[in-house]
């Protein structure tokens, strides 16, 4: 969450989602109480309905390969981190493990 909520105040402005590369459309349908901010519980329902690593696998393998997530914008420090088997892959495992969203 600490990307999103960088100021890790619990909370994630409009200001501080877009700032992290999510789309206001994808804001306004998460806030789902419409206070302008999403809070975690707004976040984990989304993400409980939205978190699949289908998008990222293009190969469809059912996991997600280093070039695979620098294609889709993850940075290697950010894939090393979900990697947590070190095996060259983030499976969805792996990727609930963390607090990633896909829009």
């Amino acid at each position: 969450m600490s990307k999103l909520d960088p100021n890790n105040d619990k909370k994630i402005t409009k200001e501080e989602a877009l700032k992290a590369g999510m789309p206001q459309a994808v804001f306004i349908k998460i806030d789902k109480d419409k206070n302008g901010e999403i809070s975690i519980t707004e976040l984990d329902v989304y993400r409980s309905q939205n978190n699949s690593i289908a998008p990222l696998d293009s190969d469809k393998d059912q996991k997600i390969s280093k070039a695979e997530a620098i294609k889709a914008g993850m940075t290697e420090q950010e894939f090393t981190i979900l990697d947590k088997d070190n095996n060259g892959y983030i499976t969805q495992a792996e990727w609930d493990s963390g607090y990633w969203i896909i829009w």
